[in-house]
C-alpha cells in the first residue's frame, strides 16, 4: 500500500509580499496580498501514522496575528487520529508554530536535525530566547523526548521510515528539514519553512526570516535540484493556493485536510 499524505490546516492570515519576501523591492514587481495557511502534515502507512510538525495553540498567544481555523487536537479528532497512536513526528524546525503541540504525542519518536537541537538548546541554556520564535515551553517536549530516548537526531540525508527521507538544509533555521515522501506519482517534497510560498520555489526568492541568508538561497536551489532528480512535486509550507491544487479529503475530514498523495 503506498504512503498517503494529507495537509491539515489549523490557522491562517493574510500577508503582503513585501513583508514576507526578503528585499522584495529589488524585483521591481507590484506588491500584493498572499493567503498564508498554517499547516501540519499527516503521512499514513496502513495503520501507522507519522506527522510532519504539529501546529500550535493560536488563541494561547498572539504571535503574528494568526487566525485559528481548526486547532490541532480538534483536527486530529476529525481525522480519527488518537495522538497516542502517532508513531513519529518529524520536526521541520523548532519555531512555535511547528512544535507547539509536540507534547500531545507521548509515544512518538521525534525526528530533528542535530543542528536545530543544538542551536535552540544552546539559546535556551544561555537565556537568549527572548524575542525568538520559540519558548522554553515549546522546547520542553523536545527535552522530554530526548530524556525518554525518543529523539532521533540527523546530520544529513536520512531515510527515517521506508519511503520517507529528510534533508537538513538550514537557512530559515540552522536545522531546517525538508521531508521527501515516495509515492506512486513521483513523490512529494514538503518544504515547510524552507519555502513558504510558490514564488520562492519558482524564483528562488528568500523569505524574510532566516538565520543564514546564503544557506536559505542554497536551500531553495537544492529543493529544485532534488525535485528534478527525483521527479517529486514540491509543496510549499504555507501557501494558501496549495488547497486549490489538491482535492479535499473525503467526508468530514475535508473540512480540515487536503489530500496530496
Amino acid at each position: 500500500m503506498p504512503l498517503s499524505v494529507w495537509s491539515v490546516k489549523y490557522g491562517e492570515r493574510v500577508v503582503r509580499k513585501s513583508d514576507v519576501f526578503h528585499d522584495y523591492g529589488q524585483y521591481g514587481l507590484p506588491d500584493g496580498d498572499l493567503d498564508m495557511d498554517y499547516n501540519f502534515w499527516v503521512i499514513r502507512d496502513g495503520e501507522r501514522i507519522i506527522l510532519v510538525d504539529t501546529g500550535y495553540d493560536i488563541p494561547k498567544k498572539d504571535w503574528l496575528g494568526e487566525i485559528s481555523v481548526t486547532p490541532t487536537p480538534e483536527a486530529l479528532e476529525i481525522l480519527g487520529i488518537d495522538p497516542a497512536d502517532v508513531s513519529m513526528v518529524i520536526t521541520s524546525h523548532y519555531h512555535y508554530d511547528h512544535i507547539g503541540y509536540l507534547g500531545l504525542f507521548p509515544n512518538a519518536q521525534v525526528v530533528s536535525a542535530r543542528r536545530e537541537r543544538d542551536y535552540w538548546f544552546g539559546k535556551e541554556a544561555a537565556g537568549e530566547l527572548e524575542g525568538e520564535f520559540s519558548t522554553v515551553e515549546d522546547l520542553a517536549p523536545v527535552h522530554r523526548a530526548e530524556e525518554e530516548g525518543r529523539l532521533l537526531l540527523v546530520d544529513g540525508e536520512t531515510e527515517v521510515y521506508p519511503g520517507i527521507h529528510v534533508y537538513p538544509i538550514g537557512g530559515h533555521c540552522p536545522g531546517e528539514l525538508l521531508t521527501r515522501v515516495e509515492t506512486d506519482n513521483g513523490g512529494l517534497i514538503l518544504t515547510v519553512d524552507a519555502a513558504h510560498f510558490y514564488e520562492q520555489i519558482e524564483n528562488e526568492w528568500p523569505f524574510f526570516a532566516f538565520t543564514d541568508l546564503d544557506e536559505m538561497k542554497a536551500g531553495l536551489s537544492f529543493i529544485n535540484r532534488l525535485a528534478a532528480e527525483t521527479g517529486a512535486t514540491v509543496v510549499p509550507g504555507h501557501d494558501g493556493r496549495t488547497r486549490e491544487r489538491y482535492p479535499a479529503a473525503p467526508g468530514e475530514a475535508g473540512r480540515v485536510a487536503t489530500v496530496l498523495a
